[in-house]
This record gives structure tokens, C-alpha cells and sequence, in this order.
């Protein structure tokens, strides 16, 4: 059973899947997509009470500012665990570029 005695804080990217490999092998490939879960519930999931862990669902820009400005939560000693979610097909442009290479490289290896 894990200890929750130190202060630490997890987000977790919920973005429908696996952006990088959609930017190589194809934005629609269903291999990609995972289900939506309670992300969030995987502190209690690991025997975490609500005094060592809490969590939060963030869901735009403006909410994750507001929580990563809250005194509460930056000065809250335990486990903060923050389901973020993104549009699907965000990455930023390193990423895609990166990406963009890497298909071109696995298209040369094919023929």
C-alpha cells in the first residue's frame, strides 16, 4: 500500500488517446482512442482517504489558472491527483512537427 504522507500533485492528460501516435499514424486510427474512466478515483483506487488525497477534474484553461492560483491547493500537504482535459487533437507544434518526420520515416522504411 503506498504512503500518502508527502505533499505531491499528479495530473493526469485526458485527451481521448494517444495524441503523438495519431499525429504519426493517423488522427482516426481506433487503436488510439481510449475509453473515458474516472481518472480522478485512482487515488482511493490505491487505499488513499479524503485527508491524504484529494482530486479535481479541470476542464478549461480558465478553471486549471484558478486551481493552480488557489491558496488552498498550493499550500495543501498530501496527494492532489488533476484529471486535465484536452481536445483530442492538441499538441503543440514541436510535437507535431516531430511527428510529421517520424510518418514521413516509417513511410520510407515501407517501400
Amino acid at each position: 500500500m503506498p504512503q500518502f504522507t508527502d505533499t505531491a500533485r499528479s495530473f493526469c492528460i485526458c485527451n481521448e488517446g494517444y495524441t503523438i501516435e495519431r499525429c504519426i499514424h493517423g488522427m482516426d486510427a481506433e487503436y488510439n482512442d481510449i475509453i473515458e474512466w474516472k481518472w480522478k478515483d485512482l487515488p482511493s483506487v490505491f487505499g488513499a482517504t479524503e485527508k491524504q488525497a484529494r482530486s479535481f477534474q479541470v476542464r478549461t484553461k480558465d478553471e486549471l489558472e484558478s486551481l493552480l492560483a488557489d491558496k488552498e491547493f498550493n499550500g495543501w500537504g498530501g496527494l492532489q491527483f488533476v484529471e486535465l482535459y484536452m481536445p483530442k487533437k492538441d499538441a503543440p507544434r514541436a510535437l507535431v512537427l516531430t511527428a510529421e518526420a517520424s510518418a514521413k520515416n516509417n513511410a520510407k522504411m515501407e517501400d
